[in-house]
C-alpha cells in the first residue's frame, strides 16, 4: 500500500529511486592508495551511523503547520497498521540519508531499519545505529512515531514477514536479548561475529534464528563502483576501515535485502517529496505532535 496526499501532490508521491546525485571520487595520493587497500566494506557503514556535524549544512525551514499536520496524518495511519515482528524502514531528510539508501542494490529507499515489539503496552521499534545520539554505540529501542516522525523523514515503509505465531515469538525473545545485553554496533561491518552487529545484520540474524532458517536474508557484494564512489565520504568521516574488510568481495546485508525476498511483503509505504536541502537530525525523544 502506498499512501499519498489527496491535499496536494508535490509534497507526497512514490518514487522508487530517488535518483540521489552521485558524489565525485576523491583522487589519493600513491600513499593514502595503498593505505586505502584495507577499504572495503567500510562504506557501508554510514547505512546505520548517526550524521556529524561535519556532514551537516544549515537546516531548513521548519515545515508549515499545515503540511505537518497533513504528513502526521499519514504517518499517523502507517503507525496504526505496525504489528509485532514487522520490519520498519525509513529514510532521513538530509542529504547523508539519501546516500546511505545507494548502499542497496536494488531498492535505493531507505537508509535505517528496525523491527517493531510491544513494550509494557506501547509499540517501539528496535534498532542498531551508532553516531552522535547513540555514542554508547549499544542496541536502541525508540517509540514508533520517533522512528518514523515525517519531521526528519521523507520516506517509511512497514513489511511483514511470514512468520507462524511460534517464530514471532522467537524473534521476540531473540531481540529483546539482544536488547537486554546491550548488543553493541558493529564498526567492523563482520557479519561473521555474533557480539557486535549492525542494523541491517541484527534484523537478517534475528529472523534466521526465529525461523531455524526456513527464512534466509540475502546478501550484497560489496563492488568496486560503490567503494570508489563512497571512499571521500569515508575520509570525512574519519573512519578508520579495519583489516578484516580488505576482503574485496566481501558480502553485507543491505536494507532492501531485508524486504526484497519471497518471505517478506509491503503492509504500508509513505514517500515524501524529496528535501531541497538537508536539516539537522535530532533527538528522536524529543518530537512532538
Amino acid at each position: 500500500m502506498i499512501l499519498t496526499s489527496s491535499v496536494n501532490d508535490k509534497y507526497f508521491l512514490f518514487r522508487s529511486n530517488f535518483g540521489f546525485s552521485k558524489l565525485d571520487f576523491l583522487i589519493l595520493p600513491r600513499a593514502m592508495k595503498k593505505y586505502f587497500l584495507f577499504f572495503s566494506l567500510i562504506i557501508v557503514a554510514f547505512a546505520c551511523t548517526d550524521h556529524t556535524e561535519s556532514a551537516r549544512t544549515k537546516e531548513t525551514e521548519p515545515l508549515p503547520d499545515s503540511l505537518l499536520k497533513e504528513r502526521w496524518e499519514l504517518i499517523n495511519i502507517a503507525a496504526d497498521s505496525i504489528q509485532e515482528g514487522d520490519l520498519v524502514l525509513r529514510c532521513g531528510n538530509d542529504n547523508i540519508s539519501e546516500s546511505l539508501s545507494d548502499f542497496s542494490q536494488q531498492e535505493k529507499l531507505y537508509s535505517h531499519s528496525g523491527v517493531a515489539i510491544q513494550y509494557d503496552g506501547k509499540m517501539y521499534v528496535y534498532s542498531n545505529m551508532a553516531g552522535d545520539i547513540n555514542p554508547d554505540e549499544i542496541m536502541r529501542r525508540d517509540p514508533v512515531d520517533s522512528f518514523i516522525t515525517p519531521i526528519r523523514n521523507i520516506a517509511i515503509g512497514i513489511y511483514r514477514y511470514d512468520m507462524t505465531n511460534t517464530e514471532l515469538e522467537r524473534l521476540k525473545n531473540v531481540i529483546d536479548t539482544f536488547y537486554g545485553n546491550k548488543l553493541q554496533f558493529d564498526m567492523n561491518f563482520d557479519p561473521a561475529t555474533d557480539d557486535k552487529m549492525y542494523c541491517a545484520e541484527m534484523i537478517a540474524k534475528s529472523v534466521e534464528r526465529a525461523t531455524a532458517n526456513r527464512i534466509m536474508i540475502p546478501k550484497s557484494q560489496v563492488n568496486d563502483k560503490l567503494r570508489k564512489k563512497y571512499l571521500k565520504m569515508a575520509l570525512q568521516k574519519k573512519v578508520v576501515p579495519s583489516v578484516k574488510s580488505a576482503d574485496d568481495s566481501r558480502e553485507y546485508w543491505a536494507i532492501d535485502n531485508l524486504y526484497l525476498n519471497p518471505h517478506c511483503r509491503e503492509v504500508i509505504k509513505v514517500v515524501f517529496a524529496k528535501p531541497q536541502t538537508p536539516i539537522k537530525f535530532p533527538t528522536p525523544e524529543i518530537d512532538k505532535h
